[in-house]
């Protein structure tokens, strides 16, 4: 298992997931009215979402779970070795992402953006049961 490359994308999570803490409005009135902060949130979602599918696949390879063709496929490898707080939030960036990436304008997604900026218990959840799985292969 590449632990140092699966830690350095946990690293990384860890740090835009504080940067996003720290810029997240108090209210969705708030956040509805700037366009900037929109704009980061929505970067910091995607960047969390894309590292994390990175530390899964990189965690998956080390376990030789088998095949996995889709990342739907690679999150229900994770269903029972991950708890349902961390997968379920993993999840959820993927299809905001998959949202924001595709551009879809007639989709509203600033109350699923910032509901996800605003609760992030399971990226942290994510980052401490990534690290524990990985320490106990080595």
């Amino acid at each position: 298992m590449d632990k140092e490359r699966i830690l350095k994308r946990l690293n990384d999570i860890e740090r835009y997931s504080n940067a996003l803490a720290s810029i997240v409005p108090n209210s969705y009135e708030e956040y509805e009215k700037s366009s900037i902060t929109k704009a980061a949130v929505e970067r910091y979602l995607q960047l969390i979402s894309d590292l994390e599918l990175e530390a899964l696949a990189l965690v998956y390879k080390g376990l030789d779970l088998g095949l996995a063709g889709s990342e739907e496929s690679l999150a229900s490898k994770f269903e029972k070795l991950l708890s349902k707080e961390a997968i379920e939030g993993f999840k959820e960036r993927r299809a905001l992402r998959k949202m924001l990436v595709h551009a879809y304008f007639d989709m509203h997604y600033d109350k699923e953006a910032f509901g996800q900026a605003s609760k992030q218990e399971d990226v942290a959840k994510f980052i401490k049961e990534i690290t524990n799985m990985i320490n106990k292969q080595a």
